[in-house]
């Protein structure tokens, strides 16, 4: 990189007084503080002043740096996802993202696990404490709060259509999928109670695509799935939907036939949906509940399907066809990410030393597991203790 190159920066949101917060006592341990200063630097540079582009010459000259101490710090910020770059010849496009919230970092992704590695489980401890919120018991108080619905006529489910970019909080985090379920057709076939504004929120239409593809269900399982979650409540949320799922699930009990394709491992491993892995390796009796264990660790974890699929492979092989909870896989998920593992091959490569540190124990001794699974074991019996 030259220094006479020059940047552009872009947010698509302002940060709040939360935000910094999380930044200074949760990111900054693992970026440094230099990489704090170097965020904080350009996010002032957007809102604070009337220029877009700059030198990368300027930058280093405002922060006191080196080419190669810039690199190593921005890198860090790339890695801990809170910007993306990217870059035609000598012109540089800077796209910085908001942090999580206090608690996405800590509790819905391998951040927690990381920082407390770094800094101790009784600093770990304090920080939690400083983010802690009470909140008052709603027991014996009934939810009055008037709908969108209830005082504005719906009368159509097309969104709004502006040919220009919008400020917006950019979403950080969440697990990423290409399969693509019908929603316009799901929305059709849906009853006309039903037709609320709910349906136009995009985490909704996030979570039934999840749900459709882990269980492969149709427009019409969907729309039956929807139609039982909705029985007891006006809005629905992806904890009703998945449990109905599953319900809809253990009833229909469907079997799913697929066609061999001629793709690499990693591919067919990226593409499978997680049924398929359950039907094959799980108990019968044991698939509904293993398909909901599924839902809930990809709609949780923001990692590749493929690397899910593998960890769901080897698990239910030695633990003969019965899937642990959610817990238990998280724990399995975040033990290989913090190996190194982030693509499906390499979590292929990673199952494969497993395996065969596996097979060569067995040779001397008797060993219903291996040990890492042996280890997952114990560290579950003290949490669920």
């Amino acid at each position: 990189m030259k220094n006479s190159s020059t940047f552009t920066l872009q947010s698509q949101s302002d940060l709040s007084a939360a935000d910094f917060k999380v930044l200074a006592l949760l990111y900054q341990p693992l970026m440094g503080l230099e990489g704090q200063a170097l965020y904080t630097t350009f996010y002032q540079l957007i809102n604070k002043t009337n220029r877009s582009s700059y030198t990368h010459q300027e930058l280093f000259d405002l922060l006191n740096m080196k080419q190669l101490d810039f690199l190593k710090i921005r890198n860090k910020l790339e890695a801990l996802n809170l910007l993306d770059i990217y870059q035609k010849e000598d012109r540089y496009l800077y796209f910085m993202k908001a942090p999580l919230t206090a608690k996405q970092f800590l509790v819905d992704t391998v951040f927690g696990s990381y920082l407390q590695s770094e800094i101790g489980e009784k600093n770990m401890n304090l920080l939690t404490s400083l983010f802690k919120t009470d909140i008052p018991s709603k027991e014996g108080f009934e939810n009055i709060t008037k709908s969108f619905d209830a005082l504005y006529e719906f009368k159509s489910l097309n969104l709004l259509n502006v040919d220009y970019a919008l400020q917006g909080r950019q979403q950080n985090g969440g697990s990423h999928i290409n399969y693509k379920f019908n929603y316009e057709a799901f929305v059709d076939h849906l009853p006309d109670r039903l037709k609320t504004s709910q349906l136009l929120n995009e985490k909704l239409k996030e979570q039934i695509n999840k749900i459709a593809f882990v269980y492969q269900y149709d427009v019409l399982d969907m729309v039956t799935v929807y139609e039982e979650a909705s029985k007891s409540r006006q809005n629905v949320n992806f904890a009703q939907l998945n449990m109905r799922a599953k319900q809809h699930y253990d009833e229909k009990h469907q079997l799913l036939t697929i066609k061999q394709k001629d793709l690499p491992i990693t591919n067919l491993i990226d593409q499978v949906a997680p049924q398929v892995i359950i039907q094959k390796y799980a108990k019968t009796d044991q698939q509904g509940i293993a398909l909901q264990t599924a839902t809930q660790l990809l709609e949780r974890n923001a990692v590749e399907p493929g690397i899910i699929n593998v960890i769901l492979m080897l698990v239910l092989k030695h633990k003969d066809g019965v899937l642990p909870n959610i817990n238990y896989m998280e724990k399995v998920l975040h033990d290989w990410l913090n190996k190194g593992v982030q693509t499906t091959e390499d979590a292929i490569n990673h199952s494969t030393n497993l395996e065969s540190q596996y097979e060569q124990k067995s040779k001397v001794q008797k060993v219903a597991e291996p040990d890492w699974m042996d280890d997952y074991i114990k560290d579950l019996a003290k949490m669920e203790g």
